[in-house]
């Protein structure tokens, strides 16, 4: 019952927490928005992941790929979240997500990799938004390899475009599993 009410929200939040994100890529980081959105984007995104966890894991193509990329992703998205709030209540927790960003960047890329090849194989959802997802990982790992290439004067703007692709492969994959119906596919099929 729980996880049919997952499924069924996990889209829309999904969608919400993908469109949040392309959001989050136009508001600077000096803007009193960017760190609620953020931690708004996040927990949204909590709530998508497992949802659409809930439904793919019925695959046998999702596999343990996914079942990894999928608790890397919801452990990830849930600390960015969390650490979020704590700045929005104790601005000193800026700090602790300062000096985890070495460890929670490369594990978001690595459990969006792993649950973009799970969600493409598995083929329940459309292709295209896990496709993003994958495109959203390579080109942050691409924007990252230009800063430190430059010596960090690029600035922010060079995470733009896989924030925005971030954002477009949730949407997608979260508007897949909305027009899916949810539910009903967590539903038991009837024996004829």
């Amino acid at each position: 019952m729980a996880s049919t009410v997952l499924v069924r929200w996990g889209g829309p939040a999904a969608m919400l927490g993908g469109v949040l994100s392309i959001v989050f890529a136009f508001v600077g980081e000096n803007s009193w928005a960017h760190v609620p959105l953020d931690a708004a984007r996040y927990a949204f995104l909590v709530v998508g992941i497992v949802g659409i966890y809930l439904f793919l894991r019925r695959s046998e193509r999702f596999g343990l790929l996914g079942r990894v990329g999928f608790y890397v992703c919801v452990f990830v998205f849930a600390l960015i979240a969390l650490l979020d709030l704590g700045i929005i209540v104790n601005e000193g927790v800026e700090q602790t997500y300062i000096a985890l960003g070495p460890v929670r960047g490369p594990l978001l890329l690595l459990g969006l990799l792993l649950f973009g090849a799970a969600a493409v194989r598995a083929g329940r959802l459309p292709r295209g938004g896990a496709w993003v997802l994958i495109a959203a990982a390579l080109t942050n790992v691409l924007g990252i390899l230009a800063m430190i290439i430059s010596g960090g004067t690029l600035g922010g703007w060079v995470f733009l475009v896989p924030t925005v692709l971030f954002g477009v492969g949730w949407a997608w994959l979260g508007y897949g599993l909305w027009s899916e119906g949810g539910a009903s596919a967590e539903q038991p099929s009837r024996v004829r």
